[in-house]
């Protein structure tokens, strides 16, 4: 039997994490092989033949390889590190103690068995040896089916290198806000606060200091294991543990995943297909698609908090100015709590009566006006802040949860209190069936009860990594699955009480399957900035990113919400950057408004004076601009609608990623910060201050400057006018939806 070794290299299977996540090498790996064992093998779909030191796993139908791996290599290795995670306000920093690596590879066997070939062998090191084996299955000309196990339960570590081609690209990986395409890039996935900054200074440095929670440029709220590469090839990973994707090579792709031992296997799908589109369709066909939003919910969203009266004023003065406003989304329905942070809420999910007294009523009354009111909540329960004196605050609900054991534990087994910004809280846990049920009661009885039509659905991304959970499972396996399960509740709170289509709730924080559950996604918490990597532009990431992930349905907070007062610098919203991130908002499927953190330091859409004489930064060109841009956006409704409904039969987002919908054009690539709303509509918002101009790159065929009318030939950089409330539009002429999307411009055109 001749014997191939062969030794290299592989990608620091003894290395820990820097805080840069940079991996150090210090291992090699080393794969052992009979020439025979893997003789050109077919099952079923599947075809797997050996050439020029690769090993090629290949389509019977099209000819079309799912993926190879290198023989000159160990491309599987596995091992066991003790992590342990530094937890603060849910921003996580890994410290690793190695313990064991099985660096070396052997190929023993490859065979069919039934529908499946079975590929065994061994992993090895010092004090480390385990067979594994790896089933391959492709019960379809376009899918093909990865698992792999390991004999020895004890290793929580699995590398798997496949081969990659130096001109391949890949979108994806979730929600991400810095970067649209991950080639030479190493993001790892694991569901957390974003950060305030990511990168962007001096806040990020300020924010490290002060709290840890600068965030980086691959930190977010909703990672997904998928992408899409420009190969027409799409990868998802089943597992739940903390990964990691380094595409940081030309020839190769390297995944890493933690936490295997629980599961005892890692399992992946890859999908074929003519282009990014029918990849999107087979990734959703399995973990689910959006419903179609209510037709309510394409009119203005005004976010606005602070009692009956002020909102009232806010309402009624948006509508004065012809602003098509449908709801009203009001955030401390639960009640006010001013902390060091700004303006927060009360966490108790029940009508705050001092605010919004005879709140059904109140909504009521809004509903009359054709507006539709919206309540949040989270999966959090306060309590008294201990360093506040005299804090008078209660929560009964909180009391109620102690009492019946229904939140996480800590390592001691009691109740885990959380030091949240601005006071200490308790997560519910959502793998108590009672405390589901409990907390799906709170939904049905104090929110669709009393009329809310909808809510924001916040966290989900806190459960710390050293909890304890009531079902046994591993909060390091069960941490990135909180937030889909937080979506489930919700979910399954609307459909038992009857609502399913009417109210819609919207998640930041979110992992696999939860396109399956969410009614809609927001990017959470952006700076109100002009930031690459937490202002506007990393909005506009956001959504392209993710709807390459199947989050379909997106949306950010108009002005974005973190506002920061510093010596050093202060980052308070101003009237030029509220009225572009407007403008981008109206090519999005929802237009909402938050007031930010800080409201009084942000420019707002109103203007309104209390009964204290404190008046909001605003002024009435503020106003009318808004209701303008609102007109927009609602005058887009039948061509959104379009959109949501091709979205829920075929998982396509409504705002697209350029590779999307021109895959063949490189040179579009590089305009990130452009997007197309559909295939008909492209888009170049504003994202600099003082710039009243952009340079818009049109892909091939002929477009239309939707406010001169005036025709470009694509293939071609073109500069255009874009002030305030004009933003840079085309239309495709000879699109499939010119002319529902010339109905509506003329609406607009008429308007102005």
């Amino acid at each position: 039997m001749f014997l191939t070794t062969l030794r290299k290299s592989l990608f620091g299977l003894c290395a820990l994490y820097s805080l840069s996540f940079a991996l150090v090498s210090c291992a090699s790996g080393q794969i052992q092989f009979a020439k025979e064992t893997i003789s050109p093998v077919q099952v079923g779909n599947l075809l797997v033949s050996q050439s020029e030191n690769k090993l090629s796993f290949v389509s019977k139908g099209n000819q079309k390889v799912f993926f190879s791996v290198s023989l000159s290599k160990a491309f599987l290795q596995a091992g066991r590190v003790d992590a342990k995670a530094k937890y603060r306000m849910a921003s996580f920093k890994f410290v690793e103690k190695p313990v064991v690596f099985c660096t070396e590879q052997s190929l023993d066997s490859l065979v069919p068995e039934g529908k499946s070939l079975i590929i065994r062998g061994k992993v090895s090191g010092k004090d480390c040896q385990s067979d594994y084996k790896i089933t391959v299955q492709s019960s379809q000309a376009d899918q093909l089916d990865l698992q792999i196990q390991f004999s020895d339960p004890s290793l929580n570590r699995i590398w798997l290198a496949i081969e990659s081609k130096s001109s391949e690209k890949f979108f994806g990986f979730g929600e991400q806000f810095t970067h649209d395409q991950m080639k030479g890039k190493t993001p790892f996935l694991f569901t957390e606060e974003q950060g305030i900054g990511r990168g962007d200074q001096p806040i990020t440095a300020g924010a490290n200091l002060l709290a840890g929670a600068g965030g980086n440029e691959y930190t977010t709220y909703a990672p997904i294991p998928h992408f899409i590469s420009s190969e027409n090839r799409s990868l998802f990973v089943e597992n739940s543990g903390y990964s990691r994707f380094d595409l940081s090579q030309a020839d190769e792709l390297k995944i890493e995943y933690w936490d295997t031992n629980v599961q005892n296997h890692f399992r992946a799908n890859i999908w074929l297909g003519k282009d990014a589109r029918e990849l999107l369709n087979s990734y959703t066909k399995k973990t689910g698609r959006y419903t179609a939003l209510p037709d309510w919910a394409y009119g203005t969203w005004l976010g606005v908090q602070g009692g009956t009266e002020k909102v009232n004023f806010i309402v009624d003065q948006a509508k004065a100015k012809g602003n098509p406003i449908t709801a009203l989304w009001i955030q401390d329905w639960c009640g006010r709590r001013v902390t060091n942070f700004g303006d927060q809420l009360k966490w108790r999910w029940y009508a705050d009566e001092k605010l919004y007294p005879d709140f059904k009523n109140f909504v009521k009354g809004m509903n009359q006006k054709n507006v539709q009111v919206l309540g949040y909540i989270n999966s959090f329960l306060a309590d008294t802040d201990p360093k506040k004196p005299g804090d008078d605050f209660t929560n009964p609900l909180l009391a109620e949860a102690k009492s019946k054991g229904y939140l996480v534990k800590n390592q001691a087994g009691e109740d885990y209190l959380i030091q949240t910004v601005g006071f200490p809280a308790y997560l519910i846990d959502l793998t108590n069936p009672q405390a589901v049920q409990w907390t799906k009661s709170i939904i049905k009885k104090n929110m669709i009860d009393v009329g809310l039509s909808g809510w924001m659905a916040d966290f989900g991304e806190w459960l710390p990594f050293d909890a304890k959970l009531y079902s046994g499972i591993d909060a390091k396996v069960y941490h990135n699955i909180y937030p889909v399960d937080w979506a489930r509740i919700n979910r399954e709170a609307i459909k038992e009480a009857g609502k399913e289509g009417k109210i819609v709730f919207f998640t930041r924080a979110g992992y696999s399957y939860s396109n399956q559950y969410s009614t809609l996604f927001w990017e959470g918490d952006q700076m109100v900035s002009w930031g690459k990597n937490d202002g506007l532009p990393s909005a506009i990431i956001g959504l392209t990113s993710g709807g390459m992930s199947g989050i379909a349905l997106n949306h950010s907070d108009i002005g974005g919400y973190t506002t920061i007062s510093n010596p050093l610098r202060n980052y308070h919203r101003p009237k030029e950057l509220l009225l572009r991130w407007a403008e981008l908002s109206a090519f999005t499927p929802v237009f909402r408004t938050h007031e930010g953190n800080r409201p009084l330091k942000n420019w707002q859409v109103y203007t309104y004076t209390d009964k204290n004489g404190v008046s909001s930064l605003s002024d009435e060109d503020t106003v009318t601009l808004f209701a303008e841009i609102g007109k927009i956006h609602y005058a887009l409704k039948d061509y959104l609608k379009d959109l949501v409904s091709e979205s829920t039969k075929t998982g396509l987002p409504v705002v697209r990623h350029n590779f999307l919908v021109e895959p063949n054009d490189e040179q579009l690539l590089e305009f990130p910060y452009q997007f197309f709303l559909g295939d008909d509509l492209l888009v170049a918002p504003i994202i600099k201050s003082g710039k009243t101009d952009i340079d818009v790159y049109l892909p091939e065929g002929s477009w239309e400057h939707i406010w001169t009318g005036k025709k470009f030939n694509g293939k071609s950089e073109v500069n255009v006018e874009a002030p305030i409330g004009k933003p840079a539009v085309f239309l495709r002429v000879g699109g499939k939806k010119e002319t529902l999307l010339r109905k509506a411009f003329q609406q607009i055109l008429t308007q102005k």
